[in-house]
């Protein structure tokens, strides 16, 4: 066999000690703080079927999805490609939480179909949490809260975020008229940041000299957020009620963030990430030099319909496996370590337990002479178990 065939496929790799270790204790110090917070942890499958893995606003994930034909079923599943349609599907159809606010949260390893060595790994390990059940903008402030608090809980130098909006942009088309093919297209241009292309498709619209305006100033409005809030208020203000609302949250929004949080926070108004899922706010975090988020989130109201409850839900999700080596590394908390025989003994299980109760980390020698010179070691003295320091 070759030593080819042993390596991992593109874009998927092992995490050995002490990296797994690592990854392992801030792990639970994120889910520790999300509990903390009043959020719940649940478990989805890796796999489910596609019916219901890739149904609703989840459907545009499907070409990231690794499928395969169930040998039980004879149906066709999916590897998860992202926690949140699971979780949706959770909150509506197992928890049937038709009245009350639900706070959960989740930890998992996801797979993509593609490898995009820009993105970070084909295997995330998403650590999210989502707060389904209340429509106004206390629970995207809630949210974004425990994004950074969460980020700051695991000591990420550099924290900065962004924000955005879809529903500014959304509204903007609906009140130009624009087409099916028309917003397509615009969209595409918008998440390019293709500035050229932009411009020539402006004037090649049929617009009043007010709504042209309108959209020349529009790749503008990017920036300092308490800045170009500001801006956006005087250049879109009055437009619809609809716009005005979506100005309004996201102006709170940046004012409980700079009240609460020492980061810089950055506003693209016509920032469109996730346009066929989110429903209002998007954000992403960053930390260091990086380029891409380590958490986002946003707002994606009526996710759970498709399962017959339709809720407003917002939730972030962070990237631990990208996040790793921004990370301090960690000392496994342990006292010493101690070696024991590997022998039958009731008294010696005993002594095992209690070091092990202790914070002792125990090592098993199958030849108790080969233990280093001042290493320690479990020895049987005149009928007991003590630790004694090998010579």
């Amino acid at each position: 066999m070759q030593q080819s065939t042993w390596f991992t496929p593109e874009g998927l790799e092992d995490l050995l000690p002490p990296q797994a270790q690592k990854l392992e204790f801030y792990r639970r110090k994120l889910v520790d703080g999300f509990e903390l917070s009043g959020f719940e942890l649940v478990l989805p499958p890796i796999a489910e079927f596609t019916d219901s893995l890739l149904t609703g606003t989840a459907g545009h994930m499907a070409v990231d999805t690794c499928r395969f034909t169930d040998q039980e079923s004879g149906r066709m599943m999916g590897v998860r490609a992202d926690m949140t349609p699971q979780v949706a599907r959770i909150v509506s159809n197992r928890l049937k939480a038709k009245s009350t606010i639900s706070r959960l949260c989740y930890v998992g390893e996801v797979l993509k179909t593609r490898n995009n060595k820009a993105k970070g790994s084909r295997s995330p390990i998403q650590v999210g949490a989502e707060l389904f059940g209340h429509q106004g903008v206390e629970s995207d402030i809630e949210i974004i809260e425990l994004m950074l608090e969460s980020m700051q809980r695991i000591q990420l130098p550099d924290i900065k975020m962004s924000l955005g909006h879809v529903a500014i942009v959304t509204e903007l088309m609906e009140l130009a008229g624009f087409n099916a093919k028309q917003t397509k297209e615009f969209i595409n241009i918008l998440q390019r940041k293709a500035i050229p292309e932009y411009e020539s498709f402006i004037s090649g619209l049929e617009l009043s000299a007010d709504m042209q305006a309108k959209f020349e100033v529009l790749p503008t409005l990017c920036g300092a957020a308490s800045d170009v809030i500001v801006l956006a208020k005087k250049e879109l203000s009055g437009l619809s009620d609809v716009m005005d609302a979506a100005l309004n949250h996201i102006a709170t929004v940046i004012e409980s963030i700079e009240s609460s949080f020492s980061i810089p926070v950055h506003l693209d108004i016509t920032e469109m990430r996730g346009y066929q899922y989110h429903t209002g706010i998007v954000f992403a975090s960053y930390s260091g030099d990086t380029l891409q988020p380590i958490a986002k989130g946003g707002r994606y109201d009526n996710i759970g319909s498709v399962f017959g409850l339709a809720l407003p839900a917002t939730g972030f999700s962070l990237d631990l496996r990208s996040a790793l080596d921004l990370l301090a590394n960690v000392e496994l908390n342990v006292k010493e370590t101690v070696y024991v025989p590997q022998i039958a003994n009731a008294e010696l299980k005993t002594a095992i337990a209690e070091l092990k109760s202790n914070g002792y980390r125990v090592i098993k020698s199958y030849d108790m002479n080969d233990v280093t010179v001042g290493a320690k070691k479990l020895v049987e003295e005149s009928g007991s178990w003590a630790v004694k320091t090998a010579v």
